[in-house]
C-alpha cells in the first residue's frame, strides 16, 4: 500500500472511528490489537493488507467492509467482496418493484394452471439448501421462485393468492437468512420486510413472527444492535401470555425470538437479562416437549442448551460454556446449526488460551459445513485472534485452515 493510500485510509479510519464516539483504546480493544497499532494506523505509518482486518475494522466502523477493502485493495477486490454471483442474483430480484407487471397494471392472460404444490415444494427445497449452507445453489433458485411468487400473489387466480402470499413470505424469509449470512444486511433487511408485508397480507401472524425474527437476525450482523433489541423485545413480550393451545409454530418462533435476544442481551453484558430471555426460551420449550423445526427455526430444548453455550461464551464464561458441552448432543440439528454450535466451542477454547483446541474445534466446524464457515465474519476474527494469541508458536493446522475459510 502507497504512503499515499495509507493516510487517505488512516484518517478514514480516524473519522469512521470518532463517528462512532470510539477512543483509540476502545477501537484498539475490539479489534484486539494494541493502541499503538491503532494510532500508527491513523497516522498512515502502518499498511494494512489483510483482508479479514480490513473486514473486522468495517464491521467496528459501521461502514460496509467494501469501503476499506476498495481503498486498501482495489475496486476489483471489493467488487468481489460484495458481487459473489449467487449473491448477486438474489440482490436483484430485491431490487424495484417486486411485481413489476402489477406495478404497471397489467392483466395476466389466462395461461398454464398455477402449481402451488410444486412451489411449496420448491419453498421446502430453499429451507434444505439455507440449513445446508449450499448458497451458490440457493441464491439463483430464490430470485426465480420471488419472481414467481410475486406475479401469481397479485395476478394469478383470486383463489390461489392466500397460498402463494404464505410461501412468498417464506421465501423473502430464507432470503433474509442467506443475505445475513452472506454479510449483505443491507438486502437482508429488505428481504425481511418483504417477509413481514407478505404474511401480513395473508393474515398470519405465525408468518409476520417470523418475518420479525428474520429482521432481528439481519440488524444483529449489520451494526445495528439497537433495533435488533427493539424487533425481538416486541416479537418476545407477550410470550408469557401466549395461549395454552397456540400452536407449536407460534411457541417456536418466539422460542426463537427469545434465543436471539438473549445472546444479543449477553453482547450487551446485560447477563441477568440474557438469562432471562433464556428462561422465556427454556419454559417454551418445555411447552413443546420435543426439537421441532417450524419456520425454519430448529426451536426446542437441544437448541436452548447451544444458546445457553453461545450466551456463557458472550459473558466470557468459558468454563461454564465447556461444561455444558457434555450435556448436548447436536446431531438431531441441521449441519449450519451445529456449525455454529462448534464455532462457539472454539470460541470458548480460545476464551482459555487453549488455541490448539480451538483450531481442532474448527476443523469438526469445517467438515461438518463449510460453506458456512467461510461466510461467518466470527470465523474470520476467531482465527485472527488465534494467530494473535498463538504468536510464535506453530499451531498444527491454523494457517492452512485460514486460507481454506478465506472468501476471496
Amino acid at each position: 500500500m502507497a504512503d499515499r493510500t495509507a493516510i487517505a485510509f488512516g484518517e478514514r479510519v480516524e473519522e469512521l472511528r470518532r463517528e462512532q464516539h470510539l477512543t483509540q483504546k476502545a477501537l484498539a480493544d475490539m479489534v484486539k490489537r494494541s493502541v499503538s497499532w491503532v494510532s500508527q494506523v491513523e497516522r498512515g505509518e502502518l499498511a494494512i493488507s489483510d483482508l479479514d482486518m480490513l473486514q473486522r475494522l468495517a464491521a467496528v466502523l459501521g461502514v460496509p467492509s467494501r469501503e476499506l477493502v476498495e481503498m486498501v485493495l482495489g475496486e476489483e477486490a471489493a467488487t468481489g467482496e460484495r458481487q459473489r454471483p449467487y449473491v448477486e442474483a438474489l440482490r436483484l430480484s430485491l431490487a424495484g418493484h417486486p411485481a413489476p407487471e402489477a406495478g404497471i397494471g397489467v392483466v395476466r392472460r389466462h395461461g398454464a394452471p398455477v402449481e402451488l404444490n410444486a412451489l411449496a415444494l420448491e419453498v421446502a427445497h430453499a429451507w434444505e439448501l439455507v440449513h445446508g449452507a449450499r448458497y451458490e445453489e440457493l441464491g439463483p433458485l430464490l430470485a426465480q421462485l420471488i419472481h414467481h411468487l410475486e406475479a401469481v400473489s397479485r395476478l394469478g387466480p383470486e383463489g390461489v393468492r392466500p397460498r402463494s402470499l404464505a410461501l412468498l413470505a417464506e421465501a423473502y424469509q430464507v432470503a433474509a437468512a442467506m443475505l445475513v449470512k452472506a454479510g449483505d444486511a443491507g438486502a437482508a433487511w429488505v428481504a425481511a420486510d418483504r417477509a413481514i408485508a407478505a404474511g401480513e397480507r395473508c393474515g398470519d401472524r405465525c408468518l409476520v413472527m417470523a418475518g420479525q425474527l428474520r429482521m432481528g437476525h439481519t440488524f444483529t450482523d449489520a451494526a445495528e444492535r439497537a433495533l435488533a433489541l427493539h424487533v425481538l423485545r416486541q416479537a418476545v413480550v407477550l410470550a408469557d401470555q401466549l395461549p395454552s393451545d397456540s400452536e407449536p409454530g407460534l411457541v417456536s418462533l418466539t422460542g426463537a425470538c427469545a434465543l436471539l435476544l438473549s445472546v444479543l442481551e449477553a453482547r450487551a453484558a446485560n447477563a441477568k437479562e440474557a438469562r432471562r430471555h433464556l428462561g422465556v426460551a427454556e419454559h417454551l420449550a418445555r411447552r413443546l416437549g420435543e426439537d421441532r423445526n417450524d419456520y425454519g427455526t430448529e426451536f426446542g430444548p437441544t437448541n436452548v442448551l447451544l444458546h445457553r453455550v453461545a450466551v456463557a461464551v458472550e459473558l466470557g464464561n468459558a468454563a461454564d460454556a465447556l461444561a455444558l458441552t457434555t450435556k448436548i448432543d447436536p446431531a438431531p440439528l441441521s449441519s449450519e446449526r451445529r456449525a455454529r454450535y462448534l464455532v462457539d466451542v472454539a470460541r470458548a477454547h480460545a476464551q482459555r488460551r487453549d488455541p490448539e483446541r480451538a483450531v481442532a474445534v474448527l476443523e469438526q466446524a469445517e467438515a461438518t459445513a463449510p460453506v458456512e464457515l467461510r461466510e461467518l465474519r466470527v470465523v474470520r476474527e476467531l482465527l485472527g485472534d488465534l494467530e494473535h494469541l498463538a504468536r510464535r508458536r506453530q499451531i498444527a493446522g491454523l494457517r492452512p485452515l485460514r486460507r481454506r475459510l478465506s472468501r476471496n
